[in-house]
């Protein structure tokens, strides 16, 4: 079943000082020296959570104009309230943006990234999990989607969560818009 997502249904794990919260989309302005925590779900960075059950695909449109190195939005995957997967766009510099996933396993995180221009403003991301297994892809366009990481979980009876969120490590800030969210759960 294909069920369009009202953000003002989201929980707040974090709540940014500034947020918009629509039928069809949010709003987040980071704070500067936000991040996250290493370890755990706790975090400074701003964030909602959904939590679907059994097997879907969640997808998402985040449109972001960052204002510093570092500055990040994207997805969470929690897995029994630990932090599973992270996958953003995240700025290196005035001219390179990076997609960037980081998957943890443990005490350790591997990450991987691909670079995208600068110029680009606008990104979907989607996630499938189907028996243990999750799928990470992006699009520029909600048309043709490519994959960026694929792993399996740890445990396939798990709780899953997932979130938005939005943060700036550095003395910055920005804007970014998440709209478009659609879970699909299947059966």
């Amino acid at each position: 079943m294909v069920k369009r997502i009202d953000p003002r249904d989201l929980k707040w794990i974090n709540k940014p000082k500034l947020s918009l919260v629509f039928e069809d989309s949010v709003v987040f302005e980071t704070e500067p020296f936000t991040d996250f925590n290493p370890k755990g779900i706790s975090s400074d960075a701003a964030e909602m959570a959904i939590e679907p059950v059994g097997s879907f695909c969640f997808t998402l449109k985040v449109d972001y104009r960052f204002q510093n190195h570092l500055d990040q939005c994207g997805m969470i995957l929690y897995q029994n309230d630990v932090r599973k997967a992270i996958i953003c766009t995240q700025s290196f510099d005035l001219e390179s943006t990076k997609l960037a996933t980081t998957v943890n396993h443990g005490d350790f995180g591997d990450r991987a990234y691909r670079d995208i221009s600068a110029g680009i403003t606008t990104m979907y991301f989607r996630i499938w999990c189907r028996g243990g297994i999750v799928r990470i892809q992006y699009s520029f366009t909600n048309g043709r989607y490519s994959d960026l990481r694929i792993f399996k979980l740890d445990d396939v009876n798990a709780n899953i969560k997932l979130s938005i969120y939005a943060c700036s490590p550095v003395n910055s800030y920005f804007d970014c818009t998440f709209s478009n969210m659609i879970l699909e759960d299947e059966e």
